[in-house]
């Protein structure tokens, strides 16, 4: 089946006000800019932004997170953030900035977690930060 011509143009004016909004906001990511505390924040289109101490975690089968301060072997572990999982970024692309200052941005999941651990991401960015 075809689709109609309102439906087409509905697609298009989407795609073109998400590329509107990624060029008004620049491309590079305002953490990666200017200094930032950690921090976890929504944004509209059910969309998610964290700034924090990227880590791994070994409960409840492994996961990646951003925390608000740095993971060491010793202590009580920082709180969680957030939980990323792979979206757009392949979990590899995670860990290759693993217990690095990072920023990280994306769709929130949908659905029940099994972790529990925090709000969960699926991330479509992620990059070094400048740290506070």
């Amino acid at each position: 089946m075809m689709p109609r011509r309102c439906e087409a143009g509905v697609a298009w004016l989407l795609a073109l006000l998400v590329m509107a909004a990624v060029v008004a906001g620049g491309c590079t990511p305002e953490a990666e800019r200017t200094p930032t505390v950690p921090y976890y924040k929504t944004v509209p289109i059910d969309s998610a932004e964290v700034v924090g101490y990227l880590g791994h975690s070994d409960l409840e089968g492994g996961f990646w997170a951003v925390y608000d301060a740095p993971v060491t072997s010793s202590g009580a572990p920082p709180r969680i953030l957030a939980v990323l999982l792979p979206g757009s970024v392949e979990e590899r692309g995670i860990a290759a900035l693993d217990h690095q200052y990072v920023w990280a941005a994306g769709r929130i999941s949908g659905g029940a977690s099994t972790r529990m651990a925090g709000p969960e991401i699926l991330v479509d960015g992620i990059g070094p930060a400048t740290m506070p």
